[in-house]
């Protein structure tokens, strides 16, 4: 299935990765007992007799994923009362703790800077929207459920930041394919640039620019996670026109230093899109040329090194009907 991940760290210090998954439930004082936490197995049978069937299949993913530290923040709205649960695979060891809110940003605030002060740019403050509409809409098809709200934690994230650059950044869909053992990150970009088009969208066009606002980091953090898993990134270029057809790139090469270096593209409507994206949900096949139904443009290094000027004309010029 397609799950969101609410956080996802990288701590040179140690050279692992965090997952972090928040969850706010109906009632916390129903996980412990006499206000300690039962054993593991009790913890997670109460848990999963309080949240839905979706939560609890991302929750058995995230329990069996053994790439990276896991860490769950139970909450309940209005209370000062915060469960965290983590799981480190790396040494076969789970902690929890029952913590107030000055206790669990004191922890959080201090994995958030573990790596401390450094030259390099941070990932900045966390995103302003707190919901993605047109992600969790895709969720709500996905999982057939017209109620479903994705609770990501980014207002709780932003409070336990108390102002501070997060070191962290989210992944819009995260998938694991059993039948072809591949990761796959889905990385959604709202075009706001009305000069353009999805088709020629780019994240090249405002990354690796060296000025103020430059987002490279952003690529670079998604670029590393989908090699650490040995997976793939594909980026969703989407805009506020039901009518545009949105356009997917999946990176193939990416230098630190210069950006994007090798792509594949493909375009196709938004209903197709949709139709594709539950496809993937089951998906069984052990051919993982997911796209093998779509045409495609293949971009090289080549191509790149003179991007300023391909991206006028040249960039996505092989599609050349943008609306349905």
């Amino acid at each position: 299935m397609l799950y969101t991940i609410d956080r996802v760290q990288f701590a040179h210090t140690n050279q692992k990765y965090y997952f972090f998954e928040f969850m706010e439930v109906t009632d916390i004082n129903m996980l412990t007992i006499d206000n300690q936490l039962p054993t593991q197995q009790q913890f997670w049978e109460r848990l999963f007799n309080m949240i839905s069937e979706v939560e609890q299949k991302k929750v058995n993913f995230l329990l069996s994923f053994q790439h990276a530290i896991r860490v769950f923040i139970f909450y309940q709205r209005d209370l000062n009362k915060y469960i965290r649960i983590e799981l480190d695979p790396f040494v076969s060891k789970t902690i929890g703790a029952i913590l107030n809110f000055s206790q669990l940003q004191q922890w959080f605030r201090g994995l958030n800077n573990i790596d401390g002060q450094s030259n390099s740019k941070g990932l900045g403050a966390a995103r302003d929207a707190n919901i993605d509409s047109y992600v969790n809409g895709l969720l709500k098809s996905l999982y057939n459920n017209d109620q479903f709200q994705d609770d990501n934690g980014l207002i709780l994230t932003k409070d336990l930041l108390n102002g501070d650059s997060t070191k962290g950044f989210d992944l819009d869909l995260f998938q694991f394919v059993p039948s072809t053992n591949e990761y796959i990150v889905y990385e959604f970009l709202k075009r706001e640039n009305q000069y353009i088009n999805n088709i020629k969208a780019h994240p090249m066009r405002y990354s690796w620019t060296n000025r103020w606002n430059d987002n490279k980091q952003k690529y670079i953090s998604l670029w590393n996670i989908s090699q650490h898993l040995g997976g793939r990134l594909i980026l969703v270029n989407y805009s506020d026109n039901l009518n545009e057809k949105v356009s997917l790139i999946e990176v193939k090469g990416l230098d630190i230093n210069k950006g994007i270096t090798a792509e594949t593209k493909y375009c196709m409507s938004r209903h197709v899109f949709l139709g594709w994206l539950h496809d993937m949900n089951h998906y069984s096949s052990k051919n993982n040329d997911y796209f093998s139904d779509f045409k495609k443009a293949e971009y090289d290094e080549s191509f790149f090194d003179n991007f300023s000027e391909n991206k006028k004309q040249k960039y996505g010029a092989e599609f050349s009907n943008i609306f349905i």
